[in-house]
C-alpha cells in the first residue's frame, strides 16, 4: 500500500513539474465581435487579446476567457467590427496638412462656392500676397479647364494660385499669371501645358510642369508650419484607422518635417517614405535617393522607395494612352522620360535596393512601366522588391498577366472607380465608352493573380478607406444605395479588399512579419468600427465609423459613441 501511495505521489510531482504555468493575463480583451484576421485559413474570430504591444490570443470567446485577469480591460463589442490597423499604400500627409492651412477647396460643390471661398480667404489673409489653395473639383468646369476671369472678378488685385484636387492642374488669376511671368510669349515647359484663348493668351489654367513656373513663385512654408500640419494630418489618419502608409512622394523637406514630429515623439505611424526622383538621368536620380536615404536612414517612415511619375491625368489630356484620346486623334499624351531612359533609372534604383514606386494613369504609361520592370529583371538578374504601379486608371488587358509574372503591385484608388461626373463628362468624351468600362481593373488584375493593395491619395481624395473599400466591393458611389456600375465584373470579393489595405499592403511595405494580420505574436496595431462590416450588406460599409484605433496596443484614437452600435 505504501508503494502504491508513493507512486502515486510520484506521478503527481510528475505532472506538476512538466504542466505549463498559466499564461499571464491580457491588458485588454475584445470580444464578442466579428474580428477580421486576415488569415485566409480562419478569417472571421469572435474576440483578440493582447499585452504590452503584442497579440497573444485570437478565437472564440471562450478562446481568450482564461486571459483575463484583475487588471484586464475587458471591451464587450456588441457586434462591432475589428480589423488589422489599415494601411494607406499611396497619400500624401505633408500636402493634405498643408491645405488646411492654406485655402481649402475640396468640400467645394460648385464654382460660385470655390469662389466664394477663395473671397473668404483673401479676407481673412489681408494683405498684398498670395493667395494659395488646393482641392478644387476639375468636373466642375469645361475640359476641366477654368478661365482666369472667374478668379479675376473674385480676387482682382492679389495674385491667386489654386491646385486641382488631380495634383497635376492649376489655376490662377490675372494678377496670378503676372507675378509668375506666364504671358503670351512664355513657350510651354517640357512636360508641361499652358492653357491659352483662341489669340494665344494664357487662359489661367497650368498643367503638369507648367505648374512649377508658379510654385517656384509661392512662399514656401517654415519648417514649424510643416510639422504643425504633419501632426494634424497623422491625428486624421489615425482616426480613420490607419496605422500605417506609404507617402507617396518625399523630398528634403518632407522627410526633415517627418523626422522633426518623430523626434517630439509624435509619430505613431510605421510605413515607407517613396522619395520623388526624375527618370530622364538615372544616375542623378540614384545620386539623390541615395543621399536622402542615408540623412534619414533613422527615420521610422524609412526612405527606402522611389517615386517616377511617369505621365499625368486624363482630364489635362497628359496621361499616356496607347491609343489616340478621341477629341484630338493625333494626340496620345506624353511619357515624362524615354524607354531607354526610364529602363536605366529603374535598374539602377532596384540594383541599389530601392522600391520604385510609379505615377501611371494611361494603358501607354502602365506599359512602358511594366517593360522597364522587365528590363530592370534581366539587367540585375532578378526582380526587384516591392513593385508598385499607383493608379492604373487604365491598364490593357493584354498587361494584365504581367503584373503577376513581374511581382508588381497594383496600388488601386479604388474612390475613383465608379461613374462620377470626372468620368461621365470629362473621362468619357476623352477616351470612349470601351475603355471606361474597362477603368480600374480591379478584378482583371486579381484574377490574373496580382497582388492589389489599397491607398487614398489623399488629399485629391478622401482619407476615409472604408468609401474606398465600399467602392471596390460594389463599383458604385458609396453615397447611393444604389446606381450604375463601372466596369461589371471587376468588384472585388469583401475579404480581397480587407486584405488590400491590411495583409497585402503589409506584404508591399515588407513589414507583414510583424503587421497587416492578426495572429499571435503579431504587433497589437487594430481598428474598432462600430459596426459589423458584411458582403450582403456592402452599401452599408461606408456608413461605419471608426471607433477606436490602437497603434502598438495603444490607443492612439477614440470616438465618443453610443455604448451599443445600432445594427
Amino acid at each position: 500500500m505504501r508503494t502504491l501511495v508513493a507512486s502515486c505521489a510520484l506521478i503527481a510531482m510528475l505532472a506538476c513539474a512538466t504542466a505549463p504555468a498559466p499564461a499571464p493575463p491580457a491588458d485588454v480583451v475584445l470580444r464578442a465581435g466579428r474580428v477580421f484576421t486576415g488569415d485566409a485559413a480562419r478569417p472571421w474570430v469572435s474576440a483578440v487579446a493582447w499585452r504590452g504591444d503584442r497579440v497573444v490570443a485570437l478565437g472564440s470567446d471562450a478562446d481568450v476567457q482564461p486571459l483575463v485577469g484583475a487588471a484586464t480591460e475587458v471591451i464587450e463589442l456588441h457586434g462591432r467590427t475589428v480589423l488589422p490597423g489599415l494601411h494607406d499604400a499611396h497619400v500624401h500627409p505633408l500636402g493634405a496638412g498643408r491645405e488646411q492651412q492654406g485655402c481649402p477647396l475640396s468640400e467645394a460643390k460648385s464654382v460660385d462656392d470655390i469662389l466664394a471661398r477663395v473671397r473668404a480667404c483673401a479676407a481673412a489673409r489681408p494683405g498684398d500676397g498670395w493667395i494659395v489653395g488646393r482641392g478644387w473639383d476639375l468636373s466642375l468646369f469645361p475640359q476641366a479647364n477654368p478661365h482666369k476671369r472667374l478668379l479675376d472678378a473674385a480676387v482682382p488685385a492679389r495674385p491667386v494660385y489654386l491646385e486641382g484636387a488631380d495634383g497635376h492642374s492649376g489655376w490662377l488669376n490675372g494678377a496670378g499669371l503676372a507675378k509668375a511671368g506666364i504671358g503670351k510669349d512664355t513657350p510651354n515647359p517640357a512636360n508641361g501645358v499652358i492653357e491659352r484663348d483662341a489669340d494665344g493668351t494664357p487662359s489661367g489654367t497650368v498643367r503638369e510642369a507648367a505648374a512649377a513656373l508658379v510654385e517656384d513663385q509661392l512662399p514656401e512654408p517654415t519648417l514649424d508650419d510643416d510639422v504643425r500640419a504633419l501632426g494634424w494630418a497623422v491625428a486624421r489618419l489615425h482616426a480613420a484607422g490607419i496605422t500605417s502608409i506609404m507617402d507617396a512622394s518625399v523630398d528634403e523637406r518632407r522627410l526633415a518635417a517627418w523626422q522633426a514630429l518623430a523626434s517630439k515623439g509624435e509619430l505613431a505611424l510605421r510605413g515607407v517614405a517613396c522619395i520623388g526622383v526624375e527618370p530622364t538621368d538615372a544616375t542623378a536620380a540614384l545620386e539623390h535617393a541615395r543621399a536622402l536615404r542615408s540623412r534619414f536612414a533613422d527615420l521610422p517612415l524609412a526612405p527606402s522607395c522611389a517615386k517616377i511619375f511617369l505621365d499625368g491625368v486624363l482630364e489635362g489630356e497628359t496621361a499616356a494612352l496607347l491609343e489616340p484620346y478621341l477629341d484630338r486623334p493625333d494626340h496620345r499624351g506624353t511619357l515624362n522620360a524615354t524607354q531607354a531612359q526610364l529602363d536605366k533609372t529603374v535598374a539602377l534604383l532596384e540594383a541599389d535596393g530601392f522600391a520604385v514606386h510609379v505615377h501611371v494613369i494611361g494603358d501607354g504609361a502602365a506599359r512602358a512601366a511594366l517593360d522597364a520592370f522587365a528590363a530592370a529583371t534581366a539587367t540585375n538578374g532578378k526582380a526587384g522588391r516591392h513593385r508598385t504601379l499607383a493608379h492604373l486608371q487604365l491598364v490593357h488587358p493584354d498587361d494584365a498577366p504581367r503584373f503577376a509574372a513581374l511581382d508588381v503591385t497594383a496600388n488601386a484608388q479604388s474612390l475613383w472607380a465608379y461613374p462620377d461626373s470626372y468620368i461621365r463628362e470629362v473621362n468619357l468624351p476623352q477616351v470612349g465608352q470601351e475603355r471606361v468600362d474597362r477603368m480600374y481593373p480591379w478584378g482583371t488584375l486579381v484574377r490574373a493573380g496580382a497582388s492589389v493593395v489599397g491607398g487614398s491619395d489623399w488629399p485629391v481624395t478622401t482619407v476615409n478607406p472604408l468609401e474606398a473599400i465600399e467602392v471596390m466591393v460594389r463599383r458604385q458611389d458609396p453615397a447611393l444605395v444604389a446606381g450604375p456600375v463601372l466596369g461589371k465584373g471587376e468588384e472585388l470579393a469583401l475579404e480581397v479588399a480587407l486584405g488590400a489595405y491590411t495583409a497585402a499592403a503589409a506584404r508591399l511595405f515588407g513589414h507583414a512579419d510583424e503587421v497587416g494580420a492578426l495572429r499571435p505574436g503579431a504587433r497589437a496595431d487594430l481598428v474598432v468600427l462600430d459596426a459589423a462590416l458584411s458582403a450582403e450588406r456592402a452599401a452599408d460599409i461606408s456608413d461605419a465609423k471608426v471607433w477606436r484605433t490602437y497603434v502598438d496596443g495603444r490607443a492612439v484614437y477614440r470616438a465618443d459613441g453610443p455604448a451599443v452600435p445600432q445594427p
